[in-house]
């Protein structure tokens, strides 16, 4: 059931934004979604949840990218956030897994019991989403506006959100299962 409140935790946020927006203007939105992705991050510790170590790094990247936005009024700095964040963790899971260290299980290996082998699967998997990720949101950040930027953002995070639901048939089949219920998650 935690993975659901996580589903929750990144589609709510961007959902918000993408309502705003819509409403009020840019700035308002992201500063709509800013507040709420701190307070859901706050909630999570709160509850005593073992918060996924790329929860907390990507608020910090969120951040360091949705306060400049804020503080100019300039869309571009949150836009083009994407691209670089992408970009970036392509780089490391595509990296990681010619090298053969598991990025990301480091990352998320507080939340998942599966087998080194399916760690390696999902570097390559997620590594390639991010590579295509990055791609597009160039194409719309350049060709577009930003309300049709922030169409795609939506869009986008709900696309990451049924591939990750994707990704539970290896978990689930590659799973370690003394640590882990029939997902892969630990118990």
């Amino acid at each position: 059931m935690l993975w659901l409140f996580s589903a929750i935790e990144e589609l709510t946020p961007v959902l918000v934004f993408f309502l705003v927006q819509s409403y009020y203007s840019f700035t308002a939105g992201l500063v709509a979604m800013t507040l709420l992705t701190l307070c859901l991050l706050a909630i999570s510790f709160g509850l005593g949840r073992a918060v996924p170590r790329f929860a907390v790094i990507s608020t910090i990247v969120f951040l360091i990218f949705s306060v400049p936005s804020i503080v100019t009024g300039n869309a571009t700095y949150f836009q083009i956030s994407d691209t670089i964040v992408d970009g970036i963790f392509a780089a490391l899971l595509l990296g990681s897994r010619l090298l053969g260290i598991p990025v990301l299980k480091f990352l998320f290996e507080r939340v998942f019991a599966i087998t080194d082998e399916a760690w390696q699967i999902l570097s390559v998997r997620w590594g390639v989403l991010f590579v295509v990720l990055a791609a597009l949101n160039e194409v719309f950040r350049q060709g577009f506006s930003v309300e049709v930027w922030a169409y795609f953002k939506l869009l986008s995070t709900i696309g990451i959100l049924v591939f990750g639901c994707y990704q539970f048939t290896l978990s689930a089949r590659m799973r370690i299962r003394e640590e882990s219920n029939w997902l892969g998650l630990r118990v």
